[in-house]
């Protein structure tokens, strides 16, 4: 809706479009308003956009399948404790191609989350080495572009296999061994979350199976790598990283890890075992049992492979230093503001950073709250920390936020300038300032505090002054409990994934997201440094596959003879000067996307208040540069500059041309671009940064919505509170939400 519209966001309704399953063969050429190009068939301009916050995006959110998890936890508990520990010993990890195991090599021990002893693995010989780098080079080109009737059987085969695996025959073996290995506490709720947010990203991987039917993208299917995490391995690798891609006919090749690596080997036995069930190729899921040299040396052997990682930023720069299609998530300084402290901000504390022995990614590192004493951090908040030997006692309690006797692996305990709480390895530091330097200590629950007057927490010069630290760390999540106007200034100042607001009364925690109802979630590098760690930011729910996916060249050829959307006239003199109809193409396919997505927030579809969407970058006078250089073409510019004049973001763009670079400067000239600034330099402004982008050519043409997430914030707001009509009210309206330029 325009701005001047009622703020009131009602639930939407679902929408009609394709069922789920439907197939392919029964899609005439004219589905969806297609148009026959030649012997092809095209989606126009505004046919079928899928991305984040589109309208069919919008219309995946609906219909999620209810969860009990009762059955699921009961057969969780009998499992494990029932469960031989000799096993992981007796049927050692070892590597698996096409269904064939090799077992020779080096045997060390695993261990599990707290370093103890819990199984054997083989790790591979030159002879097992050979084997998947033989394999993967014979799969790359095998189904490549291959769609048609047979994918639809081949699907069907694999949502069956989905179902038997997320049953509570097979799903509680997968918890139960993540809970032995890890020490998960609370394996049941990713379960659920599995369950749900699938259905999500199977109506996205239909979709994007669609566009490649009609001759719109190709799917590469180049195996894909999967660089297992520890926490979520179940729903992030199992099933967003291996599974759909699978479905896709792309083949994954599932790495090892260094410890907690048993739980991984287990799922992917299940999953060989269902597949030959249910007659899915063994080829397409091998398991890599290797030491950290072969898989470096494996990521550098297939730069085309894409590698999907969820982890560390130290670790997310060095794959992405071999593997240039790398996609990683990765963690950062969750924080929550509280204007005041009482008894249930120092629980929502206390669960926050001790999630899972502070083994979540969403797990709170920094607090920022009024005259913080040591006393409220040892009596208020981690005086109520309950203490476990096995996840077995948090799943029969359903807890979650328990931790270990005797630690865990991780980051370092006891680390200078912290103190340590007198019974429990708990750290915390508590000072005036910001905190420098501030390292995650994965599984170590350590808080940083800054503690401040209330009236400085709420004053602009101190917001002003975290939101720029914000921006610098880029945590996953930042949960405000205060007041609306707080709230809001730290949102729109900000941009951040996961974003909650409570009160003193109802407080938000770090740690909620449910992606299956609107609550997009995702673990994003700082902007400045993104494209050192990813090629794209990783969102939850998205279609895996997409990530690895291009627009066909003969598509955006086509598709450049098409109008220029209505709404968007506007950008027709810009349009109109692209020389190459492929870079048109793809400008006018960008601006199908900005149409349907860029017009304000979505409401999600659970209990708690959500609006999510396209954002602008932060609203702190920061700017995106965009450097050109001597040989930069408007072409090569169009590009990356097009979702910034478009919108209301136009403000927020510098162009920087090389003073030497005349011919842009005269076709810049001459282009009516009200707000936009133009500058000649050969480095980027003296001004605050948001973003620095050097523009260069496009050797390929990927989605649109992954291509806009590399300049824009992504992800959603919330209120804890059900039909959060003040939340409704003062969100809905911001300035923040990306919408279409209103030409004058």
């Amino acid at each position: 809706a325009p701005l001047g519209a009622p703020a009131r966001l009602a639930r939407p309704a679902a929408l009609p479009g394709r069922r789920e399953g439907a197939s392919l063969a029964t899609l005439s050429p004219l589905h969806n308003g297609g148009v026959v190009a030649g012997s092809r068939a095209f989606a126009p301009p505004l046919a079928r956009q899928y991305h984040f916050a589109s309208t069919r995006f919008e219309q995946a959110l609906h219909g999620i399948p209810k969860y009990d998890p009762a059955s699921l936890r009961k057969e969780t508990i009998a499992y494990l404790e029932s469960f031989d520990p000799e096993l992981w010993h007796k049927e050692p990890m070892h590597t698996i191609v096409d269904g064939v195991p090799f077992r020779n090599g080096e045997a060390v021990e695993t261990v599990d989350a707290r370093s103890r002893v819990n199984g054997k693995q083989i790790i591979a010989d030159d002879q097992a080495y050979e084997a998947v780098v033989a394999h993967m080079k014979k799969q790359s080109p095998s189904m490549n572009g291959k769609v048609g009737e047979h994918r639809e059987e081949f699907r069907e085969k694999v949502r069956r296999m989905e179902t038997a695996l997320l049953s509570d025959e097979w799903a509680s073996k997968l918890v139960a061994n993540q809970a032995l290995d890890f020490g998960k506490q609370d394996g049941v709720t990713e379960i659920e979350e599995s369950v749900q947010a699938n259905t999500v990203e199977r109506r996205l991987n239909d979709q994007l199976e669609m566009d490649e039917a009609l001759g719109k993208v190709i799917v590469h299917r180049e195996p894909a790598l999967v660089a297992c995490v520890s926490n979520f391995s179940n729903f992030l690798d199992l099933f967003r990283k291996t599974v759909r891609n699978i479905e896709m006919g792309v083949p994954v090749v599932v790495l090892s890890r260094s410890n907690t690596s048993q739980h991984c080997f287990r799922w992917f036995l299940i999953l060989q075992h269902l597949m030959v069930v249910h007659q899915i190729p063994p080829r397409l899921a091998t398991f890599a049992s290797f030491s950290i040299e072969q898989q470096r040396k494996l990521m550098k052997a297939f730069p085309a492979s894409p590698v999907y990682f969820t982890g560390s930023r130290e670790v997310a720069r060095m794959i992405k230093d071999m593997s240039p299609l790398a996609i990683s998530s990765t963690g950062g300084p969750n924080t929550m503001i509280s204007t005041a402290l009482n008894p249930k901000i120092a629980a929502a504390v206390q669960m926050s950073a001790c999630i899972e022995n502070s083994g979540q990614c969403t797990a709170l590192r920094h607090l920022v709250a009024p005259v913080v004493e040591k006393g409220f951090l040892e009596k208020d908040v981690f005086g109520r920390v309950g203490s476990i030997d096995s996840a077995v006692e948090s799943l029969k309690d359903s807890g979650f936020a328990s931790l270990y006797k005797g630690g865990v692996i991780g980051g370092v305990a006891g680390k200078p300038g912290y103190e340590q709480h007198p019974t429990l390895p708990v750290y915390y530091k508590v000072g005036g300032e910001l905190p420098k330097g501030i390292e995650e200590n994965w599984r170590q629950v350590y808080l940083d505090v800054t503690s401040k007057s209330a009236a400085d927490i709420e004053s602009d010069a101190f917001t002003s002054e975290l939101a720029q630290w914000l921006v610098k760390e880029q945590p996953i999540s930042l949960s405000v409990n205060g007041p609306a106007k707080l709230a809001l200034r730290m949102w729109e100042l900000t941009a951040m994934a996961v974003f909650s607001w409570g009160t003193l009364e109802s407080p938000a925690l770090s740690c909620q997201a449910r992606p299956q109802e609107g609550e997009c979630f995702g673990e994003f590098p700082p902007r400045t440094d993104l494209q050192k760690h990813t090629r794209f930011p990783v969102l939850v729910p998205t279609a895996t596959p997409g990530y690895n996916t291009s627009y066909k060249e003969e598509f955006l050829k086509t598709h450049s003879l098409f109008p220029c959307p209505n709404t968007l006239e506007f950008t027709r003199p810009l349009l109109d000067a692209i020389s190459e109809p492929v870079v048109k193409g793809y400008c006018l396919e960008m601006l199908s996307y900005i149409r349907d997505a860029a017009s304000g927030p979505k409401r999600g579809t659970g209990l708690r208040t959500c609006l999510y969407g396209l954002q602008r970058p932060p609203l702190d006078g920061s700017m995106t540069y965009l450097m050109c250089g001597k040989d930069t073409t408007l072409d090569q510019l169009a590009v990356p500059f097009l979702p910034f004049f478009a919108t209301n973001a136009r403000t927020q763009v510098e162009i920087v041309v090389h003073p030497q670079n005349e011919a842009l400067l005269k076709a810049l000239w001459g282009l009516e671009m009200t707000g936009v600034k133009v500058s000649q330099g050969e480095a980027p402004p003296a001004g605050p940064a948001y973003n620095v982008v050097t523009v260069a050519p496009m050797d390929d043409y990927p989605l649109v919505g992954h291509y806009m997430s590399l300049y824009f914030p992504i992800g959603h707001c919330k209120s804890v509170r059900s039909e959060d009509t003040e939340f409704l009210d003062t969100f809905s309206r911001s300035k923040k939400w990306l919408r279409v330029h209103q030409a004058a």
